[in-house]
């Protein structure tokens, strides 16, 4: 059941922009065939058969599959890399929350009100900088993302947050961690975090990393596939598809082989190519991110 519907699922796959550009190969391959059958010594005549005999189409496949892997590899990595800063800028993240948290067990009883008020004014802040932050790598501008309770926040520092943000253009992840690190520090200073401070520098130690990480995650997103290899890629398979069919039907003389054989390079290497563009952004909302 599992492999039927791996083989037979559409939604996210590339197979169907495959098949746009094999079954025209293959069709084009079957009337090859037949126009080959009309007119007798046609193939001869027009040079197909000396460019078949040749390694010139051997050798052209060959430097497409050697770039076709080449971009596999390179989007394979922008994936797992996107993947892995996402996952440990929230682990980092986290745990800074956890342990401010844990920190504030030896004021409970002597200071039970500014304790509370540390905690839910953290948990609000950190939510809104986890929001913030997938906010600027998101690849969907309508996609939004849900914070917990920033009603609970004084209007104060919305306003501020917002003011930084619209009219003084700064990051709103910067800021927010910022207003966080000073949270901190002025807890510290009024005995709510009760801990040694080289103990709570690992904490700021821990938010500047998942901001490290924010920053890394955000060169992918900006950083493109370079455009040039791209648009070398798109010219070379569509030559390629062009090509193919004329090459196998100078040494195949069967219809059906003919665009069978047509079939399988072209959709091959167009869905490695269609995969590789998939897996090169994996900061959207489709089924590969």
């Amino acid at each position: 059941d599992w492999f039927a519907k791996l083989l037979f699922q559409v939604k996210g796959s590339v197979i169907p922009r495959s098949l746009c550009f094999a079954i025209p190969a293959a069709c084009m391959a079957v009337v090859l065939v037949y126009v080959e059958q009309v007119f007798q010594g046609y193939a001869e005549a027009s040079g197909i058969n000396d460019v078949g005999s040749s390694q010139t189409y051997a050798a052209t496949t060959g430097v497409i599959a050697i770039m076709l892997g080449f971009r596999a590899k390179q989007a394979l990595g922008r994936f797992w890399e996107g993947t892995s800063l996402l996952h440990q800028m929230r682990g980092e993240w986290f745990d800074s929350v956890s342990c401010l948290v844990t920190f504030t067990r030896g004021a409970m009883d002597t200071k039970p009100e500014a304790v509370r008020e540390f905690r839910h004014t953290l948990v609000r802040l950190m939510s809104l900088c986890h929001g913030s932050a997938l906010e600027e790598i998101k690849d969907n501008e309508s996609e939004y993302f849900e914070v917990i309770d920033i009603t609970g926040l004084d209007e104060e520092v919305l306003e501020y947050i917002d003011e930084c943000k619209t009219e003084h253009g700064f990051n709103r992840v910067e800021v927010v961690l910022h207003m966080i690190q000073v949270l901190i520090t002025k807890n510290l200073d009024d005995g709510v975090l009760k801990i040694a401070p080289p103990i709570l520098s690992r904490v700021y130690q821990t938010l500047s990393r998942g901001l490290v990480n924010l920053l890394n995650a955000t060169k992918i997103k900006n950083t493109k596939f370079p455009f040039p290899y791209a648009q070398l890629m798109a010219s070379l398979l569509v030559l390629h598809t062009l090509w193919t069919p004329f090459m196998v039907t100078a040494y195949v003389k069967t219809a059906w082989m003919a665009g069978l054989i047509s079939f399988l390079p072209v959709f091959g290497m167009f869905c490695v190519n269609f995969t590789s563009i998939e897996l090169e952004m994996p900061f959207g909302n489709d089924e590969n991110d």
